[in-house]
């Protein structure tokens, strides 16, 4: 690779390992209004993916684990793959049927960090990372590989939300 894409890579993996880390740690307490695994816990289980605390805490690893990963440039697809995997499940079940723009809870701000956590994960770190200091490299087959896992993850959890028992309207509401 160039050094231009090297620069670019480098650039890409720090902000949206930045955003994203920050995301995860939000749900520790660690930084921004704060919170709790219970709490994302509580929220997933309000839209139907259980068990609430289980998720809670692959949401939080994926993202502030992710992230960290992303920024350092290490281990190759892992960090990257997961944090897009996340995103896409949180698109799909909590910003796109809010619609697009952000402000009002839309996809416009999430789509791309997914898509450049993708792009990171299918093109690599580049020299400018942990992996490429250390002369680390990963194979197509194992990139591929992890993707597909990190996919038939958000799978799964996109299933058991569909399986999920509606929440029943409360009693004596307007009709």
């Amino acid at each position: 690779m160039t050094m231009h894409v090297d620069l670019a890579l480098l650039v890409l993996r720090v902000a949206v390992g930045v955003v994203i880390f920050a995301h995860g740690a939000m749900k520790l307490g660690w930084v921004g209004k704060g919170g709790t695994p219970a709490g994302t816990a509580g929220w997933l289980t309000s839209i139907g993916i259980r068990p609430g605390l289980f998720w809670a805490w692959v949401v939080i690893l994926a993202e502030a684990g992710g992230g960290v990963l992303m920024i350092l440039g290490l281990g190759g697809p892992i960090g990257p793959g997961i944090v897009a995997g996340d995103l896409v499940v949180a698109i799909i079940v909590a910003h796109l049927p809010k619609g697009f723009w952000a402000a009002q809870g839309g996809w416009e701000f999430i789509a791309p960090i997914a898509a450049g956590a993708f792009a990171i994960a299918l093109i690599g770190n580049g020299r400018w990372s942990v992996d490429g200091a250390f002369g680390l490299t990963y194979s197509s087959q194992l990139v591929y590989g992890w993707l597909a896992i990190v996919a038939a993850g958000a799978l799964l959890a996109l299933v058991i939300r569909a399986l999920a028992p509606k929440p029943k309207p409360a009693a004596g509401g307007a009709a």
